[in-house]
């Protein structure tokens, strides 16, 4: 088996400055939150990081008459990261060219709970949840390769007969799910480096955990399943694996929500549990991710656009904030980024104590009594209140 992976957790210019992020708010709550986030980056005062701001989305179309500008993407195309709010379905080319275009397939997306976190679970249950989804992002049900059709489509093509069609009849739609043994194999090795420097770090106990359908899909999660078994029996053996069909995985998330460590699952089961797991810990709002795969990843929140709030500055930033401390351990800024998020774990524990402190917590942070008194922090209170913890952190 060829293995050429390449280590894509980590910047190739690393050691090289400055470094350049380019911030795209885009549609919805995604400028409100990239905003503050912006704001808490510059505040840090982080040596050789610059941040440029550029205009993509339905504001971009409005102004310039399409959502992804030649010079944004210019820019893109001459960063070192992305950091990304949201954009909505018209802006769809936006997100295509982060992922497929710049060939990002590596979604990483980390669940853990933070101590204050409003929960609907008890928290003794989720107070030592600290886990990652490992999801591959360009296969799949989602693939940009991927079609979908009438049915009558496939009756020349051999792929199914006239019969079928009377049982599904004409006005049924197939879609194609396509999972190749080359992307399999390199979130398979993502997958490994991440679970093992999770137990480097005393964070993980170097559990693999293969999440997928092969009872049903057995040629196709079989060989997911099966390559990466075996990526990581010859080239990872200090692993443990173990293997799980999705549905069971999905009861497991919420019988066993402390047991996990690294999970890699396909691309549109990933993006299912890992927001089932989001829930388990509070919600979308503390859900951050980076997309890795190039030499530009991207970083971004996974709550998307939210229109229904977007506008009224209530939206949490801290998805956005985790991204961002993903993005700087990517940059090579580890103290910076473990700062950040100690930040944020020394914002959210004022959750215990919420009537003194409601002020600074967002929304999603407090009870629901408070939520709907209005008794929380805007997007601005928050970022500002983390940034003031990581200075005071730094003193």
């Amino acid at each position: 088996m060829e293995n050429n992976y390449k280590n894509v957790l980590k910047s190739p210019r690393i050691h090289e400055t400055p470094k350049t992020v380019i911030a795209l708010g885009g549609d919805g709550i995604g400028p409100t939150v990239v905003n503050a986030t912006d704001n808490i980056l510059k505040g840090m005062k982080i040596r050789g990081l610059e941040i440029k701001s550029m205009p993509c989305g339905e504001n971009a179309i409005e102004t310039q008459g399409i959502a992804f500008p030649e010079e944004t993407k210019k820019a893109v195309d001459n960063c070192d990261a992305v950091l990304f709010g949201a954009t909505h379905k018209s802006a769809v080319q936006v997100i295509a060219y982060l992922r497929w275009g710049l060939g990002n397939y590596a979604n990483i997306r980390p669940i853990k709970y933070f101590k204050g976190m409003n929960t609907a679970f008890k928290r003794e249950l989720v107070e030592n949840i600290d886990y990652t989804f490992i999801r591959e992002g360009t296969e799949g049900m989602y693939a940009a390769t991927g079609r979908e059709g009438k049915l009558t489509n496939l009756i020349g093509k051999g792929i199914i007969y006239k019969p079928d069609i009377e049982k599904w009849t004409e006005d049924a739609i197939y879609a194609i799910r396509i999972i190749s043994p080359k992307a399999t194999d390199r979130i398979g090795r993502v997958a490994c480096e991440v679970c093992v420097r999770r137990k480097n770090e005393g964070i993980g106990k170097g559990l693999l955990e293969i999440v997928c359908k092969p009872n049903v899909l057995r040629s196709q999660d079989g060989m997911f399943l099966k390559r990466i078994k075996n990526i990581a029996k010859k080239e990872y053996p200090e692993l443990q694996v173990e293997t799980y069909i999705v549905d069971d995985f999905a009861a497991r998330l919420i019988r066993f929500p402390d047991y996990h460590d690294t999970i890699v699952i396909p691309n549109m089961m990933g993006d299912i549990l890992s927001d089932e797991a989001a829930q388990i810990v509070g919600g979308l709002g503390i859900s951050g991710s980076g997309v890795y795969g190039s030499s530009i990843p991207y970083f971004e929140p996974t709550h998307g656009s939210a229109p229904d709030i977007a506008g009224q500055k209530i939206a949490n930033p801290i998805a956005t904030i985790i991204s961002a401390s993903m993005m700087l351990d990517y940059l090579g800024y580890e103290k910076e980024s473990e700062g950040l998020i100690k930040a944020i774990e020394n914002t959210l524990i004022g959750g215990l104590d919420v009537e003194k402190n409601w002020k600074t917590l967002p929304k999603d942070a407090v009870p629901p009594k408070y939520q709907k008194n209005g008794k929380f922090g805007t997007t601005d209170d928050v970022a500002d209140k983390i940034l003031e913890e990581y200075k005071e952190l730094e003193t």
